[in-house]
Parts: C-alpha cells; structure tokens; sequence
C-alpha cells in the first residue's frame, strides 16, 4: 500500500498519495527535526525548545491593540478565541496566527478531558486537532482502559521558531499554530501513557498509541512518531503543512 523512499536522516518516511494525481506531484521534501539533540524531558514535559522571543508580548496580547479576537466554531470543546498572534524572527516576518484559539480541553457526559496547560493554535488546525481527539483518540482509549482519557500532555502548539531551531531554516508549522506536540496521557483508571517509553510495546499502553498513531495519518498531512528520529522519541507530532506543489502527500512516520 505505501511506497518506501530513503531520505539524508535515517528513518524511512511513508508517503501516501492523497489524490489519484499525486504521481504528478513532486517529491516530498523530508521534514526536518522539529527538536534540539540532547535536550531531556521527564514526565509531561515535550522535548522541544523554548519559543523564540516574541518582541515583549504573550500570544494572547499580540496584536490585541489593532484586532479583536475573531470567532471559531468548535464544538464539544473547551477553548476561547483570542486576538490575533503575531511574531518575528530578528526582524523578518513570518510566524503568527491569524485565528488562534487556546484550548484547554474536551468535553465528555463523564467529565471534561483536559489539556495539561493549554494549547494555541490556528482555528484551522483545532478544527482537525480536536475532531481526532474526540473521534478517534478517545474511543481508543476506552478500548484499551477503562473509563478512558482523564488528561493529555502537550506541548504549547505555537512556538514562534524555525525548523530544529535554526537561525535559516523553513518556519516549523509550530510558528503557524498548525502543529502539536503529544507526549502521554493520564487514565481515568490511573494508568498512564508515556509516548517515550511505551511505544512499540505489546502492552495496553503500546497498543493504544499504536491505534491513535493509524487514525492520526488518517487525518494529518504530518505524523511524526518515535520511529521517525531522534528528535521524536519522546513525542506524536501532528501537523497540517502542505508536502509537494500540490499538497497531497501525507507523511506518516
């Protein structure tokens, strides 16, 4: 079903052509690290590096004074609208949102499901985001644990930041509030889901990954998990960045 091509880092990316035209499309470019080498997480804590300075500003404030925050229809959802984000590297524009959202979790009969600290991303991308949380991420859950997700571990969503942290590199869909960073999950039951050190194995926690990793490339242009490198071993990275001209490529590693 997949074709197998062998990019410059040594994993082996899955390009699943999206379209009947894709064999027209070009090659796909091969993601580049979204972490810094040698940086350690334990517990919640998502290996990535810290967000580029914002001129002075919290994402919430930036661009309060000109625009009002713009509305975004989510249902089922935990989360407020806020002014646009707006950021820049040494002068040179680029990173922003221009429809952020901050999510704080997802709401279930039981009781609400909540994103340790909150999450800002683009209304676009939340759209996505929370429709697999809710339909795919929480059914498998209560598949594999009963009572089913109490918490989810995440990184911020936006980061204003260039690709592995790079002073030339490509904007990270991070920049864009189109990206987010899984590292666990905690169960209702007490059991715990640690991205890092349970996946691939042949257990509950294993298998659970296992499943929302499937349904993610079902659903994203980007799916990153630790089998990609090792700048995603302790961590899901899901996006919606374009892959080719056409942007009909998925990457599922």
């Amino acid at each position: 079903m997949h074709k197998t091509l062998r990019f410059g880092f040594s994993a082996t990316v899955y390009l699943i052509s999206a379209s009947v035209l894709a064999s027209a499309a070009e090659p796909v470019p091969a993601p580049k690290p979204l972490a810094v080498p040698g940086q350690k997480v334990s517990g919640d804590t998502v290996s990535i590096p810290a967000p580029k300075p914002m001129q002075g500003q919290n994402p919430e404030e930036a661009g309060s004074k000109s625009k009002e925050a713009k509305s975004c229809d989510l249902s089922g959802v935990d989360f407020e609208s806020i002014p646009p984000v707006r950021g820049e590297f040494s002068g040179d524009a680029g990173c922003g949102i221009e429809t952020p959202v901050r999510i704080t979790g997802i709401e279930r009969e039981s009781s609400p499901v909540a994103l340790k600290g909150s999450v800002t991303i683009s209304c676009e991308f939340a759209k996505t985001f929370t429709q697999w949380l809710q339909s795919d991420v929480l059914p498998a859950a209560e598949k594999h644990f009963n009572g089913g997700i109490k918490s989810i571990a995440t990184g911020p969503g936006y980061q204003c930041r260039r690709r592995n942290n790079q002073p030339d590199g490509k904007l990270s869909e991070h920049a864009l509030g189109k990206a987010v960073d899984i590292s666990g999950f905690s169960m209702l039951e007490g059991a715990s889901v640690s991205v890092e050190t349970d996946w691939g194995k042949d257990t509950p926690q294993g298998r659970f990954l296992k499943d929302i990793h499937k349904s993610a490339c079902a659903r994203f242009t980007t799916v990153l998990s630790p089998e990609g490198d090792e700048f995603h071993k302790s961590h899901l990275h899901v996006d919606i960045g374009c892959h080719g001209k056409t942007c009909t490529y998925l990457i599922c590693q």
